[in-house]
């Protein structure tokens, strides 16, 4: 039986004794003690943002982003879907690729100013179920203030150094299907539900009214 005197930082337990970093191996049981403020509840771990309404998020985002064109293309209470696979499976992995929803609690914006390069807003999201694939352990709700940073929160949290945090929320982030329950066999057909598509269609127009009064 090994004892431990150890401090948390940065997400590493380091003993104190030795300064190295104590890596845990999975699927064993270990008894922690410590004062009670030690410990941060899961539920109290941050303040969360509060969601504005329809009308307080885009004053908000007139505000915030002046000079720039805003388009709506996701509405509070809608749910997307998002797929994570992993680079790098461990042996503790059961699965190697997971399917989760994405809630918005606020109305989801886009912004441009040429009208051709279409980026996209803040908006606050969270992660309540994991659709299909076992993680080992039981699902707590994700929170974030945009999708892409949703994504990097639930990899983070669920599969750190394991892949990359980074994604390109437009490509990964699908309605869903009509009449279909979402699936990873669904999502990874390309379905044309991705955030992307939305966004070309407001690119496509403008042009497509330019070229029009080119040939009237």
């Amino acid at each position: 039986m090994k004892n431990f005197e150890i401090t948390f930082k940065n997400g590493l337990l380091i003993d104190k004794k030795t300064g190295k970093v104590i890596n845990l191996a999975p699927f064993n049981t270990y008894y922690i003690q410590g004062d009670d403020d030690s410990f941060i509840i899961e539920e109290n771990k941050q303040v969360k943002a509060i969601p504005l309404s329809s009308d307080k998020k885009i004053a908000s985002l007139q505000k915030r982003h002046k000079n720039f064109k805003l388009e709506k293309i996701g509405t509070a209470g809608d749910v997307l879907y998002y797929r994570i696979g992993l680079g790098k499976p461990s042996n503790e992995d059961i699965q190697s690729e997971f399917l989760f929803n994405a809630v918005l609690d606020e109305d989801l914006y886009i912004k441009s100013k040429d009208l051709n390069k279409w980026t996209l807003c803040k908006c606050i999201c969270k992660t309540t179920k994991i659709i299909e694939g076992e993680l080992g352990l039981e699902f707590q709700n994700v929170d974030a203030d945009s999708l892409s940073e949703l994504y990097a929160n639930v990899v983070s949290t669920y599969f750190n150094k394991k892949r990359s945090t980074a994604c390109n929320a437009f490509k990964t982030f699908c309605h869903a299907p009509e009449g279909q329950s979402p699936s990873l066999n669904w999502i990874k057909n390309k379905p044309n539900l991705v955030l992307d598509l939305r966004r070309n269609a407001l690119i496509i127009k403008p042009k497509q009214k330019e070229v029009l009064a080119k040939l009237s």
